[in-house]
């Protein structure tokens, strides 16, 4: 699939469809994908209030969620699938995003080094000062390190290949010439960002946004 379908699969809340692999889509997923047209209260508002929730530092409650809207739990969980796959959605549509506006940024800068470690680091500063990633690494730290870093979570799946992309312009550009795969250099790295956005859920320190951009620059060269 060329990066311009796995970038559209991934900020569409969709997942790249591998024959028998791929997994039901919930009415949210569909929606974001334009497939459903738009009733009064959608799928899209409940990732929108859920949204607004999250960058609050609030908890992502489905009680609350479904009576903001006006829908019963049952509706609500019908069109998102349970708390876990809304949370997942709202995190990977925060994490999307920012990586787009970081990218931009150092695109636009002319980063001599690779773009990827720039971009990774902005990124984690961005992470660890976020009102919703302290909520759940302080309320939530066990949920939050499963969806996120697991390896058979969707958000585990869609960063990974987000991270790829950027090594591999990385590498086809001479900015990264350390001898790995793209894809083995994603794995790696990703683990490094984990290793210091996740402190408090790792080792009970506090995340260190500075020591994970002097890793990144280090290895990624």
């Amino acid at each position: 699939m060329a990066r311009n379908d796995l970038r559209a699969a991934a900020t569409s809340g969709m997942e790249p469809i591998h024959g028998a692999d791929a997994e039901p889509q919930t009415p949210l997923q569909r929606q974001l994908d334009g497939a459903v047209p738009q009733a009064r209260a959608t799928p899209l508002d409940a990732l929108a209030v859920a949204r607004r929730r999250f960058h609050q530092g609030l908890r992502l409650d489905m009680r609350g969620i479904a009576a903001e809207l006006g829908v019963s739990r049952v509706t609500l969980h019908r069109w998102v699938g349970t708390r876990e796959q809304l949370l997942t959605e709202v995190l990977w549509e925060s994490t999307d995003r920012a990586l787009d506006r970081f990218e931009r940024e150092v695109v636009a800068r002319g980063c001599h080094g690779s773009r990827t470690a720039e971009i990774l680091s902005r990124w984690a500063r961005d992470v660890v000062d976020h009102p919703g990633v302290r909520y759940l690494q302080e309320e939530e730290p066990d949920l939050f390190f499963r969806l996120l870093t697991h390896n058979a979570s969707v958000f585990q799946r869609r960063v990974l290949e987000r991270i790829r992309q950027l090594l591999a312009d990385d590498i086809e550009h001479g900015r990264v010439t350390v001898e790995l795969s793209a894809e083995e250099l994603a794995y790696v790295t990703v683990r490094i960002v984990e290793s210091f956005i996740h402190t408090p859920s790792i080792t009970g320190d506090a995340p260190d946004a500075d020591g994970n951009a002097r890793v990144l620059h280090a290895v990624l060269r």
